[in-house]
């Protein structure tokens, strides 16, 4: 019950991670505005908290103010954004045209930018010792072909992340990342071929896909009053994909 008396938004909240990080809350006890573009999915009836759905499309200009209005009227401040929402475009480097570039980047970089904006402007008025995580990728850090605007819009959140802890730090708010590795989730089902998922056990150290559920719990942990004393910091939670430079089936003699 870490976020009794605590109002969280998710954004991508219809479906995997940001719909386990909004289940995870709501289970402890958060008041939750679940925004997506749509809500398809059936929510579950039993939680300690309280559930508000919002249609909202981040990459909208006008959806963060939109957003917050809503905030300050019906539940007159926030404590806890999670900006999941995330779009991925496979196209190579080569091919990539302005349309795609532009719509990545409105949704996993410039849209995270102002609504977390917005949001930390509640906080800063009510003076609300507030949390902002971010979900990043593995690939901030590893290379992933053929997903270049991708890859460009995860480093740069990684970097805002850490220029945005600094200034919003005087004012008791963290704000930190969550580089998740491979997930099974409604993005990544269409390119987890039986290759690709083959591929991955072999070169993840731990041999296994997460499901949605072990990264919310990593920003459910972000998002606490446990992880106080955390900011600007990316936690990877990829099974130990980053960090290994083994070669799978063989070994140094």
């Amino acid at each position: 019950m870490r976020f009794t008396d605590k109002v969280a938004v998710v954004t991508g909240a219809n479906s995997g991670i940001g719909r386990a990080t909004a289940v995870r809350l709501l289970a402890e006890g958060a008041t939750v505005y679940a925004a997506d573009l749509r809500h398809t999915e059936p929510w579950p009836e039993s939680g300690a908290g309280q559930l508000h759905t919002v249609e909202l499309d981040v990459a909208d200009p006008n959806a963060p103010e939109r957003l917050a209005d809503r905030l300050r009227e019906e539940a007159g401040g926030v404590d806890v954004l999670a900006n999941v929402a995330g779009v991925l475009h496979i196209a190579p480097f080569l091919e990539v045209q302005r349309g795609d570039w532009d719509r990545v980047l409105a949704v996993n970089l410039t849209g995270v930018f102002f609504l977390s904006q917005a949001v930390a402007r509640i906080m800063v008025e009510r003076g609300t010792e507030g949390r902002i995580v971010n979900v990043s990728s593995v690939h901030a850090v590893v290379s992933e072909p053929n997903a270049a605007p991708y890859t460009a819009t995860k480093g740069g959140l990684e970097a805002m992340t850490r220029t945005l802890a600094s200034e919003l730090a005087p004012h008791g708010i963290t704000v930190n990342c969550v580089r998740p590795g491979a997930t099974r989730t409604g993005m990544s089902a269409p390119i987890y071929t039986p290759q690709i998922v083959r591929s991955l056990q072999a070169k993840i150290p731990l041999g296994k896909i997460a499901p949605p559920e072990w990264v919310a719990s990593a920003i459910c942990y972000l998002a606490s009053d446990e992880a106080c004393y955390t900011t600007g910091a990316s936690l990877d939670v990829d099974g130990g994909y980053a960090m290994d430079g083994s070669l799978p089936g063989t070994a140094y003699s």
